[in-house]
C-alpha cells in the first residue's frame, strides 16, 4: 500500500469518525429535546385527553421499538412489520412537501342536496321547507360557478388518516384552521412515538384557543371505525363531518381500509337526522301516553334465571319466513312468539298465534294500516310492545300495551325529566331500537334478558329471486304477486347472505337496520341469537337453515309467563296530572327567538357567516343531555338538514361575493323556517299525527 492509499483511507476513516461524532451529537440533542417534549405532551394530554393517557399507560411496546434520529435531526421509526423507515432522512421537509401537495389538490367530501322533490302532497312544515331547499340547491347548480381548487385558510372539518410521527399536523394547521379536526391512527405505537417528535401541546392549545374541536381515534379498527365516528358525530352534530378535507399521511393496508370504509359509509352521516314534525309528533304522543296512564318499561324486576332460557321466536316479514313456517307451526307453543310489525298478518294467515306484537312507527297512516289489516279480535289476543312515539290510538287496539323509551327523542327526554323530578329515578332506554321494527323487537327481548332468540324473516333486504316479503304478507294480493301493493324489491346494494356464499339486495335503510342488529348482538354476548334462513348474515349471530332446527319436546304454559313479563318489567308512572309548565313549552319558544337574534347579526365574510352558524349550532346543542333535552330534540333535526347545506355552500366556490349572496338567500329561508316552527309548536305541541300521503292512502 502506497502513501496515497494510506492517506485516502485515513481521510475516509476521519470522515466516518466525524459523521459518527456528529450523529452522536444529533442523537444527544434529539434525546434532550424529545424527553422534554414528551413530558410537556404527557401533561397536556393528561389535562385534555385523560382517556388517551390511560391507554398509553397500559401500552406494551414491541421489543424492537426505537426512534431513530435522521440526518436532519428529526425522529424516524420503522413501523411494525414494515420493510423500511416511515420517512426519509428529513421527515419534516418530506411532510411539508406532502402538506403542500394535498393543499394544492385537496380531497373534499361533498353531499348532493338537489335530490329533494320539487313538490309534495305532504304539506307538513318540514316537507315544505325541504322542497324549498331542493329548489334552491337545483337553482344554485345552474350557475355553474367555479368550485374551490385549493384548501382555503378556514375549513369546516379535517379528517387526517395516519399520525405517523405527526410532522404534517402543525404544518397543515399553519395553513388552515378547522372547526372540527379528526385524527385517525390504527397504530397506537406510532402515536406514542409522536409524543417525542412534535409539540402536541402547541397543537392542542392552539385549537382550544380558537374555540375549535380536536378528536382522536387511536387504534382505529376497520370493523368499528365507522361506529366510533358515528358516535362522535352524533354527539357534536353531523355538521362536523359534512364538508371534510380528507388527508392520508401514511400508506398501508390498515389506513387504506379505514379510508375505504369512510367513503362507503359516508351516507350514514347525511341522513336520519330526524326533523321538526317528527319530533313534535313524538313529543305529543309521549304526553298523551303519560296522560292516559300507559304502562312503561322500568325493568323494576327481572324474570327468574330459569325462565330466561325459554326460546323467543322473533318473526319478521321477510321472504325467508316462508322457509320456517312448518317449524313455527309445530313449535309455537314451545316458545314466546313475537311478531314484528306486518309479520302479525302473515302469522295470522298461517295459523300461528303471536304472544306479543311489536310496533315502532308514529304516523297516523301506520296506525290505520295496522287497524285495517286484521279484525279487532286478533289484536285483543296479543299484547303490544312499542316505543313511546307510537300513535296513541294504537294502544286502544290491544287489551294490554307496554311502552319503552326510545333514545334520541324529545318525548323520551321529557318523560325521563318528569320521572326524575316526580319519582326520583329515570327509565331505561332500549338500545339500538331503530330504524325498523325488528330492531325494536330484538332490543326488547334482549333487554328482558332472554338467552335464546331466534330470528325468522329478519332479512334486511330482498332475495336475488326478487322476493321482498313473505308470500303471506298483506303487501301481496296473493301468493303469486311478484311486486306487492306499494312495495317493490330493493336492488341498490348487497349484503352477504346468511347461508353459504349467497347475498341479499339491500338499501341504505336496511343497511342501517342490519348494523344496529349487529350492535345489539355484540352488546349482549351472553345471549345466543340464531339467524334463520336465507336473509342477510348478522355478525355475531348463529346462522342456521330452517331445516336444521329441531322441534322442542317441551310445551309451555304461556299465559302465566306472558303475564309475568308484563308484571316484572312494566309499571304505571302516575304522571297524568301535569300541565304546560311541567312540559317547559315556553323554553322552545325562547330557543327560536334566540336563534333569530343570532341570525340578525351582521356578517361580511365567509368566516363570519360560518362562525354565526357555529354559534347557532352550539346554542342548540347546549340543551342536549340537560333537563331541557326535549327542547334540543325539537330543533336538532331541522337545524342539521339546513345547516349542512349552508356549510357546504360556504365552502364550495372560489367567488366569495357570489357565495355570500347565495348564502343570504338560503339563510333567509332557514330564518323563515324557525319563525314557522315557533308558531306551529305553540298550536300543535299536543296534537296527534293525522298525516296521510297519497301512497299511504292507497294502502288503506
Amino acid at each position: 500500500m502506497n502513501s496515497n492509499d494510506i492517506n485516502e483511507e485515513l481521510n475516509l476513516l476521519s470522515e466516518k469518525l466525524e459523521d459518527t461524532i456528529k450523529h452522536q451529537e444529533r442523537e444527544a440533542i434529539f434525546a434532550t429535546e424529545a424527553n422534554q417534549r414528551f413530558e410537556r405532551n404527557w401533561q397536556c394530554f393528561t389535562q385534555y385527553y385523560p382517556e388517551i393517557i390511560g391507554a398509553l399507560s397500559n401500552l406494551t411496546l414491541r421489543d424492537d421499538f426505537c426512534i431513530h434520529v435522521t440526518l436532519s435531526g428529526h425522529g424516524n421509526i420503522i413501523p411494525e412489520n414494515a420493510p423500511a423507515p416511515l420517512y426519509s432522512q428529513n421527515p419534516l421537509e418530506q411532510s411539508q412537501e406532502q402538506v403542500e401537495r394535498q393543499i394544492a389538490n385537496p380531497v373534499l367530501s361533498l353531499t348532493d342536496y338537489t335530490g329533494y322533490p320539487d313538490s309534495s302532497s305532504d304539506k307538513r312544515l318540514h316537507t315544505e321547507y325541504m322542497v324549498k331547499l331542493g329548489q334552491f340547491m337545483r337553482k344554485l347548480r345552474e350557475f355553474d360557478e367555479k368550485k374551490i381548487e385549493q384548501l382555503p385558510g378556514d375549513f369546516p372539518s379535517g379528517i387526517i388518516f395516519g399520525v405517523g410521527l405527526g410532522y404534517h399536523i402543525p404544518e397543515l394547521l399553519k395553513h388552515t384552521e378547522f372547526d372540527y379536526l379528526f385524527i385517525i391512527e390504527p397504530d397506537i405505537e406510532q402515536f406514542y412515538a409522536s409524543l417525542f417528535c412534535i409539540d402536541w401541546f402547541d397543537v392542542i392549545e392552539k385549537i382550544d384557543d380558537q374555540g375549535n374541536c380536536l378528536f382522536f381515534n387511536l387504534g382505529a379498527d376497520k370493523n368499528t371505525f365507522i361506529q366510533d365516528l358515528e358516535s362522535v358525530v352524533e354527539d357534536i352534530g353531523a355538521f362536523s363531518a359534512v364538508r371534510s378535507f380528507c388527508y392520508q399521511h401514511t400508506p398501508g393496508r390498515d389506513i387504506n381500509e379505514l379510508i375505504a370504509n369512510w367513503a362507503a359509509d359516508y351516507f350514514r352521516f347525511q341522513m336520519g337526522h330526524g326533523f321538526f314534525n317528527d319530533a313534535i309528533t313524538g313529543f305529543a304522543h309521549s304526553i298523551s301516553h303519560l296522560e292516559s296512564n300507559q304502562f312503561f318499561l322500568t325493568n323494576k324486576d327481572k324474570l327468574p334465571a330459569s325462565l330466561l332460557d325459554i326460546p323467543v321466536f322473533l318473526v319478521g316479514n321477510g321472504p325467508s319466513l316462508d322457509e320456517a313456517i312448518d317449524y313455527l307451526k309445530n313449535n309455537q307453543n314451545k316458545g314466546i312468539v313475537v311478531a314484528a310489525g306486518s309479520a302479525l298478518v302473515s302469522l295470522e294467515r298461517i295459523g300461528i298465534q303471536a304472544d306479543f306484537h311489536v310496533l315502532v312507527e308514529r304516523p297516523y297512516a301506520n296506525y290505520k294500516i295496522v287497524a285495517d289489516s286484521l279484525p279487532i279480535e286478533a289484536y285483543k289476543r296479543v299484547n303490544l310492545l312499542a316505543v313511546n312515539m307510537v300513535h296513541p290510538k294504537t294502544t286502544e287496539l290491544y287489551e294490554w300495551s307496554g311502552l319503552a323509551l326510545k333514545g334520541n327523542e324529545g318525548g323520551t327526554d321529557l318523560i325521563n325529566f318528569l320521572s326524575l323530578k316526580n319519582r326520583s329515578k329515570t327509565l331505561p332506554l332500549i338500545p339500538y331500537s331503530n330504524p325498523l321494527v325488528s330492531n325494536t323487537a330484538l332490543s326488547f327481548f334482549l333487554n328482558f334478558g332472554f338467552k335464546n332468540v331466534y330470528l325468522f324473516g329478519v332479512d334486511n333486504g330482498s332475495l336475488p329471486s326478487g322476493k321482498h316479503h313473505s308470500d303471506h304478507s298483506f303487501y301481496k294480493k296473493d301468493k303469486d304477486d311478484d311486486e306487492g301493493i306499494g312495495c317493490a324489491p330493493v336492488t341498490e346494494k348487497t349484503l352477504p347472505g346468511n347461508l353459504g356464499d349467497g347475498f341479499v339486495y339491500t338499501n341504505d335503510l336496511y343497511k342501517i337496520s342490519h348494523s344496529q342488529l349487529e350492535k345489539l348482538v355484540e352488546l349482549n354476548p351472553l345471549a345466543d341469537v340464531f339467524n334463520i334462513g336465507n336473509g342477510a348474515k348478522i355478525k355475531g349471530a348463529i346462522s342456521l337453515a330452517a331445516d336444521e332446527l329441531i322441534d322442542s319436546e317441551n310445551s309451555l304454559d304461556k299465559p302465566p309467563l306472558v303475564e309475568l313479563i308484563k308484571k316484572r318489567y312494566f309499571e304505571n308512572l302516575s304522571l297524568d296530572k301535569l300541565n304546560d309548565e311541567d312540559y317547559e313549552i315556553q323554553r322552545f319558544i325562547d330557543m327560536c327567538s334566540h336563534l333569530l337574534v343570532i341570525s340578525n347579526e351582521p356578517y361580511t365574510t365567509i368566516k363570519e357567516a360560518a362562525d354565526l352558524l357555529k354559534r347557532q349550532q352550539r346554542y342548540v346543542y347546549s340543551f342536549k343531555n340537560s333537563p331541557l333535552g326535549h327542547i334540543y330534540h325539537m330543533m336538532k333535526g331541522s337545524l342539521l338538514y339546513y345547516h349542512c347545506p349552508l356549510i357546504t355552500l360556504l365552502y364550495s366556490y372560489e367567488n366569495e361575493a357570489f357565495t355570500l349572496e347565495q348564502f343570504d338567500e338560503l339563510f333567509s329561508l332557514w330564518q323563515y323556517y324557525i319563525i314557522d316552527m315557533k308558531e306551529y309548536f305553540l298550536e300543535n305541541y299536543k296534537t296527534h299525527c293525522d298525516f296521510l300521503n297519497d301512497e299511504q292512502l292507497a294502502l288503506i
